[in-house]
């Protein structure tokens, strides 16, 4: 058994599937009720806007609203019908034409989508910062969608700027393009200033994910040690606990912590619908320990439940422990010899 660095991060050519964080950016637009249908399932509520757009075809919002329901059962088609309806009997329906632009998005039309978010971004005023500051968001999810890192990070960077407001989901996604494309020391910038900004506790988290990455240990351990005394559940501090010895050569107290951190992890995930973000930890405490092929099974459930999506950074930085530990002569061999640290094995 051995313990092996893990190393900062470098930027990849495969495509990056934008994160929960960055999907979450739209504007959250708060629906009126449907009257006698309100707290029925979503095929009962179309069916009561049909009836009423029936009653009432000119109104747009009736057919934006249905848009809205068909969106939550996937029928991506309808709703991308139902906009354009209403788009056509009210071409200013700003709230329509940023849907529309999410409907494009999820059905990968993202050349379509990016024209859709630019004439909604039109339709503000360049004096209304805060007003445009959200659609930048979802427009930065778009460009990402399309491998446009550059367009997206400065949307980011606009719209973080012009909000008035600190929105922890616009740090994350930032952060998540700034993992992306391999700017380690600009995402703990980023990050630090949304800490110190919203006091977030998940900010916090990912912040000290990112000094681990970016080899700021002694920061990192500064921050740990309290979350690691107050915390019930310790397993995901003692592997960040670990990453941090490792880094400073401790290789005997990472490997205990790793191994406490397997131990809380076996119970924890004992039942029958383990939760991605334990999958991931447990790949990274056997990734360190040298165990690859357990890390690996951690990794390919883990994206089957959506980690990809939910959590891209610490898929990816479980993939990137994956490959600096994969034995020579594997498949993900590249002819560079493993250099694990000495000091631990079994």
């Amino acid at each position: 058994m051995h313990v092996a660095l893990l190393p900062c991060f470098t930027p990849r050519k495969r495509r990056f599937r934008p994160g929960l964080a960055l999907a979450s950016l739209a504007l959250s637009l708060t629906l009126l009720p449907v009257p006698g249908v309100a707290h029925d399932s979503p095929s009962h509520v179309i069916d009561g806007l049909t009836a009423r757009i029936e009653a009432d075809p000119k109104r747009a919002d009736l057919y934006w609203r249905r848009a809205t329901e068909y969106r939550v059962l996937s029928r991506l088609p309808e709703a991308a019908r139902d906009l354009q309806k209403a788009l056509r009997l009210e071409p200013g329906f700003l709230s329509a034409v940023l849907d529309l632009s999410r409907v494009e998005l999820a059905q990968n039309q993202t050349r379509r989508a990016l024209a859709t978010v630019n004439r909604a971004l039109a339709m503000v005023p360049a004096s209304d910062s805060a007003g445009r500051a959200p659609v930048r968001m979802l427009r930065a999810e778009i460009l990402s969608a399309r491998g446009d890192w550059t367009g997206a990070l400065a949307d980011c960077d606009a719209a973080i700027q012009e909000a008035g407001t600190h929105e922890l989901d616009w740090y994350l996604a930032r952060s998540q393009i700034h993992f992306q494309t391999g700017r380690i020391k600009e995402a703990v910038q980023g990050l630090k200033e949304g800490v110190d900004l919203t006091g977030s506790a998940v900010l916090e988290v990912e912040y000290i994910e990112a000094l681990i990455d970016a080899g700021e240990f002694q920061e990192a351990a500064t921050r740990i040690e309290p979350m690691l005394a107050e915390s019930r559940w310790q397993s995901a501090w003692l592997v960040r606990r670990a990453r941090v010895r490792i880094g400073r050569g401790d290789i005997t107290a990472a490997q205990s912590d790793l191994l406490a951190a397997l131990r809380e992890l076996r119970l924890r995930l004992s039942g029958p619908q383990p939760d991605y973000s334990l999958l991931l930890q447990r790949g990274m405490a056997h990734a360190l320990l040298g165990d690859i092929p357990q890390a690996e099974r951690d990794l390919r459930r883990a994206r089957d439940l959506g980690a990809a999506a939910g959590d891209p950074v610490a898929v990816r930085r479980l993939e990137a422990a994956v490959a600096l530990n994969e034995p020579v002569g594997s498949r993900n061999d590249r002819g560079k010899k493993n250099r694990p640290l000495a000091g631990a094995g079994s």
